[in-house]
């Protein structure tokens, strides 16, 4: 099944590791692999022997995040949903995993898999790692609530500075930001990711779970009003001529002009 190259899962020891898979593509998620981290996310919130998620991507990169190509089409045609049955959001910013989730990444974190890690309660990073939110730049806005997430994490000014100037920034300054809790040698984030889970899965669940619970309703709590936002702005600009012009200056191999309209 596609789903099953695209999402792998496995658990043991109380703690579910779901993959990315689709490294020959740096694991970019396509809608059919969106769906299935959904997917996943739901049968480990289900599990009752799973206590801690863990999120990795396989190959060099985390993922280089939206898959242009195949989720085009959806979102012009408005047809794209965060939600459906037997799945979880993997933004959280409707359903949401209740159990901790820790992500684990390396290479590239592009766009909307920087949003899937802000939606992570801890994130482990490689040193090669390298992050970015750059839908600005392509005439867009995050619509995975980075927006949101990424000033709560590191304040106003420090979020503005990345996702207004589109550029991208290393793990030293993810580190510094507090958007991940520890910088590891490349090729033992996902180890690493797993042991702190497996400390976190050996304390009452419930403790672990009402912890979590708390601690998200008091950070996340007034920003919850904008999430049904997100994604009508995204679509509004998909509708502009700014967002044509750059489409067409792409394929024309020349520098957009916008006009803000």
């Amino acid at each position: 099944m596609k789903q099953a190259r695209t999402i792998r899962y496995q658990s043991a020891a109380h703690v579910a590791t779901v993959e990315l898979h689709r490294p020959e593509h740096a694991n970019a998620i396509d809608p059919d692999t969106f769906a299935a981290l959904g997917e996943a996310y739901h049968r480990a919130e289900h599990d009752s022997d799973v206590r801690v998620v863990v999120l990795s991507g396989a190959g060099a990169d985390f993922s280089v995040g939206l898959d242009p190509n195949a989720f085009l089409p959806a979102l012009q045609k408005r047809l794209f949903s965060l939600d459906a049955p037997g799945r979880i959001n993997p933004f959280g910013t409707s359903s949401r995993l209740s159990k901790p989730l820790i992500a684990a990444v390396q290479g590239t974190v592009g766009a909307m898999a920087h949003e899937l890690i802000l939606a992570a309660d801890l994130r482990i990073a490689a040193d090669d790692a390298c992050f970015g939110q750059g839908e600005v730049s392509r005439g867009t806005t995050p619509a995975g609530c980075a927006s949101v997430r990424m000033p709560l994490e590191v304040g106003w000014g420090n979020a503005m500075r990345w996702l207004l100037t589109a550029e991208d920034w290393p793990a030293e300054e993810a580190l510094r930001l507090g958007l991940v809790q520890e910088v590891v040698p490349a090729g033992r984030q996902v180890e690493r990711a797993q042991e702190l889970a497996a400390v976190i899965a050996a304390h009452p669940p419930l403790a672990v779970r009402e912890t979590l619970r708390i601690g998200r309703r008091a950070y996340e709590g007034a920003a919850h009003h904008v999430y049904g936002e997100l994604l009508p702005a995204m679509y509004s600009l998909i509708g502009s001529a700014d967002f044509a012009e750059r489409l067409a200056a792409m394929q024309e191999d020349r520098e957009p002009v916008y006009t803000a309209r």
